[in-house]
């Protein structure tokens, strides 16, 4: 498969990452489940993405450099932000911001690759 075909496939997955997290984060407002489909399209968004984020580097031989790196460090704190807000350890305003703050951070990253 080509590099074009994982960097599509990367987006796809970005997008059903952030719808997810967008339900997720919305939930529901008397303590209630968030409906399963958002949490699916959470993880497999996250699992879409770095699948075709590792083929992409791989396929393009761009290999592995320091802003590759930082763009999994943003893939784990994403993949994380549901447990925390979950646990009471982060309050929804500050995750919807952080989730808008770390998405901008690795377009950064994919569009400048300054390091």
């Amino acid at each position: 498969m080509s590099p074009e075909f994982y960097r599509l496939l990367h987006v796809i997955g970005v997008l059903m990452l952030f719808l997810g997290l967008g339900g997720v984060l919305a939930g529901t407002r008397d303590g209630g489940k968030t409906p399963p489909l958002y949490l699916a399209l959470h993880g497999i968004g996250l699992l879409v993405m770095l699948i075709a984020g590792i083929g992409y580097a791989h396929k393009s031989g761009i290999g592995f450099p320091s802003w590759v790196i930082a763009k999994i460090g943003c893939w784990v704190l994403l993949a994380a932000l549901p447990t925390l807000v979950k646990k009471g350890l982060l309050i929804r305003p500050a995750a919807i911001a952080l989730v808008i703050a770390v998405g901008a951070a690795a377009v950064w990253l994919a569009q400048s690759k300054p390091f």
